[in-house]
């Protein structure tokens, strides 16, 4: 039997038992869950249930809006996290020889336990920024878990890696790749930071500052950080997007959703600035940026499997 073979009979057992289908609402279900959480923040209710693990000491909420509002999230974080630990259960079941399915799926346990704990302590502390910076942080290591377990199971990757095979292996794109993935995780934290520090118009204008009161420096240089890094990534984007373009039309599709949601993410930053910070954009800023931070882990796993 060839290497080949080996290697496609593997995969249709990897996928026989820990199904595709799953793998794939884990993923979608914590991005909407990080989009649920967005919305409980930009509208003031952080503390809709001021307490934890009950909210106003009851297994159900009060008729508030902003309880129920917190208590929606807390419902998808619960169907979130069964099917976190749904995968990490049969990952080590049946994977652990497949350690790109066993180790993310098993760290993603294990971030999930802390994410909570986090969570609970950000409440009764009452949302201080440090715990909501953190929060964020651990999140976007669990999707990005859950997008390399994805990335190693699903059939379209398979598609994309055998396409653009000559290209995965060169040191160089691979190498890029994982810069591009790191500075994807910097940026969202740093846009994080200057949420929690209240930076988020420090800069009036766009692409310059449009303001240098010495009284806020410190912000404005938060703010200006955090541009800095968007444009370093919006290159190295746009690098990989020339670089796949060339190739097939696998890498090509890829490229071209990688555009879209660099250019989707973009135009919500700006409209942040330009719009003095609507709750939509707001709201759907991180959730894109989670979503190109999925596409580009996802992308590292296929180069360097």
């Amino acid at each position: 039997m060839s290497v080949s073979t080996v290697s496609r009979t593997r995969e249709l057992t990897l996928r026989r038992q820990l199904p595709v289908g799953l793998a794939l609402s884990t993923l979608i279900s914590t991005i909407l869950l990080i989009l649920m959480g967005s919305i409980v923040r930009v509208t003031g209710n952080g503390l809709g249930c001021p307490d934890w693990p009950l909210c106003y000491g009851q297994a159900i909420p009060p008729f508030l809006a902003g309880a129920w509002m917190e208590f929606t999230h807390r419902l998808i974080g619960a169907a979130t996290s069964l099917q976190i630990l749904l995968v990490g259960g049969l990952a080590w079941r049946w994977h652990r020889e497949e350690k790109w399915v066993f180790r993310p799926a098993v760290l993603a346990v294990v971030l999930l336990v802390v994410q909570i704990g986090l969570g609970g302590l950000h409440v009764l502390l009452e949302t201080p920024p440090a715990t909501g910076l953190i929060h964020t942080a651990v999140a976007m290591l669990i999707v990005g878990l859950i997008a390399v377990v994805v990335a190693a199971i699903w059939p379209a990757m398979r598609t994309l890696q055998d396409a653009a095979h000559g290209l995965f292996q060169e040191r160089r794109f691979v190498a890029w790749v994982a810069v591009t993935a790191a500075a994807t995780y910097a940026l969202l934290l740093t846009g994080s930071y200057v949420t929690r520090r209240g930076a988020s118009l420090a800069c009036p204008s766009f692409p310059w500052c449009g303001s240098n009161a010495p009284g806020i420096r410190p912000l404005i240089q938060l703010q200006m950080l955090h541009r800095f890094v968007a444009f370093s990534v919006a290159f190295l984007t746009l690098v990989l997007i020339a670089w796949m373009w060339r190739r097939s039309s696998a890498t090509r599709r890829f490229a071209i959703a990688l555009g879209l949601l660099l250019v989707v993410q973009f135009a919500l930053g700006i409209t942040n600035v330009l719009l003095r910070l609507p709750m939509w954009s707001r709201a759907l800023h991180l959730t894109v940026g989670a979503t190109f931070w999925t596409a580009v882990v996802m992308l590292w796993t296929v180069t360097t499997r």
